[in-house]
């Protein structure tokens, strides 16, 4: 006996021993005989449990529909299974095309769109980029008027 319900050889024994003690010899004899009652009942119960599990999943075979269940149940399983990988490659497509434009969109950002740079004084000489286009680098601040103050005031 290795194990019942988890409860090795000792600690089977340490609770024979103690419940010895707290019980008494009388009560422990009609606990024991009704503990062996109970499992044979238990028994019994299991073993016909089995016997109409087992005289129905013959009757189910015998006509071979347990197998065909199971080969129908294998074939949808291949067929979920297909589904989410075509499904997967489905979605990684656009997925990773969004990330591609997001990142090309972040670049552009960071090459084409700068705060200007407002001067007070004119530069001599134009600073343009490459292509022709002002950087806006070369705004200049207009000048403060002077405004005389209204003589009706």
């Amino acid at each position: 006996m290795d194990s019942f319900f988890g409860i090795g050889a000792p600690e089977l024994f340490l609770i024979m021993i103690l419940a010895g003690i707290v019980m008494g010899p009388q009560r422990i004899r009609q606990t024991a005989l009704w503990l062996g009652k109970a499992t044979a009942q238990l028994q019994a119960i299991s073993r016909g449990f089995m016997r109409q599990i087992n005289a129905e999943l013959d009757s189910i075979d015998q006509d071979g529909e347990l197998k065909s269940a199971m080969a129908e149940v294998s074939e949808l399983r291949r067929q979920v299974s297909s589904m989410r990988s075509e499904l997967t490659a489905a979605a990684l497509g656009p997925v990773r095309e969004g990330k591609k434009a997001v990142e090309e969109s972040q670049a552009l950002l960071q090459q084409t769109i700068r705060p200007p740079h407002f001067t007070d004084e004119p530069d001599d000489e134009p600073d343009d980029t490459p292509d022709g286009r002002s950087d806006g680098s070369d705004l200049q601040l207009p000048k403060s008027l002077d405004i005389a103050d209204d003589p009706e005031a």
